[in-house]
């Protein structure tokens, strides 16, 4: 593996790795590979992995970066949405004897997605397309919502996606700029000036102002909060449907929205007598890590012993 992925830190590693348990030869679905930290531990573990990307660029990095476990069957990759992961295993049960141990989310957007400056993630890639798709198969870019939903719903969207407070002044600024120029909101730059020029100076702080309000639009895009939803169910039946020992369901959330499914689903099977909180609360990041990875601030981990 190159230097680059070394580089690249996964979030609550040592957290995952309690919670999730693996165990040699067992298997388990990293539903959120990325640049494949967290399956990298786990096959350190002699365990297998199956993983999870609808980012074709996450794909392809990982066919290089992780050939040897591919070659050998340790690593199965699948591109396709996690939501979907019910068909993809049924499929290969067809052809392996597949008893899953461990289901694994990480819900976070990879600091890959975050950094391209192709992709309209970047505050920075001012001249690039708002585009802010994951999986470039999906129809609608972040600009097509700018340009097409009315000011209400925009606001609305923006304040409980991204939590931004402002949402109601900045989506009252994007529906007179598409009035005067609806090609402008194409590009990254245009809505970056437009929260600018409300959030002006007031806002002060370790996060880019515009980042509550990319996040709303971010996940709108991908329906990121709906393929929760529709996944959680369909990893508990994987599991339960498997004759694995120890069996664990483990999830780390960066949104609230996230945050909230995660935790009523948990609940839920808890109170139904299926699973079993491993940790009462939600883990986060040490101090340690917080210093070495800033991005783990928001990180909280839930994790269900079946």
């Amino acid at each position: 593996m190159n230097k680059n992925n070394q580089e690249h830190q996964a979030i609550l590693i040592k957290e995952v790795l309690e919670t999730l348990n693996p165990q040699k030869d067992a298997y388990y679905i990293d539903a959120t590979f990325g640049r494949g930290g967290h399956s990298r531990e786990i096959l350190k573990k002699g365990a297998k992995v199956i993983a999870f990307d609808f980012d074709q660029q996450s794909i392809e990095n990982a066919k290089k970066l992780f050939s040897k476990e591919i070659d050998s069957k340790q690593l199965i990759l699948i591109r396709e949405n996690f939501s979907k992961m019910d068909a993809s295993i049924s499929n290969l049960k067809k052809s392996l004897n597949l008893e899953i141990s461990g289901i694994l989310f990480d819900f976070g957007t990879s600091t890959d997605q975050l950094m391209s400056k192709d992709r309209g993630f970047s505050f920075e890639a001012r001249e690039e397309i708002l585009d802010m798709r994951m999986d470039d198969r999906l129809g609608v870019k972040a600009c097509d919502l700018l340009k097409l939903i009315d000011e209400k719903q925009l606001a609305n969207m923006i304040f409980e996606y991204g939590g931004e407070t402002d949402a109601r002044a900045i989506a009252k600024k994007i529906v007179a700029v598409r009035r005067r120029d609806p090609n402008s909101l194409d590009k990254v730059g245009t809505l970056v000036d437009i929260i600018d020029s409300v959030k002006g100076f007031r806002a002060k702080g370790k996060i880019n102002v515009a980042t509550k309000t990319f996040q709303a639009l971010r996940i709108i895009v991908n329906d990121e909060l709906s393929n929760i939803e529709e996944v959680l169910p369909k990893a508990l039946k994987i599991l339960q449907e498997s004759k694995a020992i120890d069996k664990r369901l483990v999830c780390i959330a960066f949104h609230e929205g996230e945050d909230r499914l995660v935790k009523t689903f948990f609940k839920k099977i808890e109170a139904e007598n299926i699973g079993k909180l491993i940790n009462k609360k939600a883990l986060q990041a040490s101090e340690e890590e917080l210093k070495i990875n800033p991005r783990s601030r928001s990180a909280k981990l839930r994790a269900l012993a079946l």
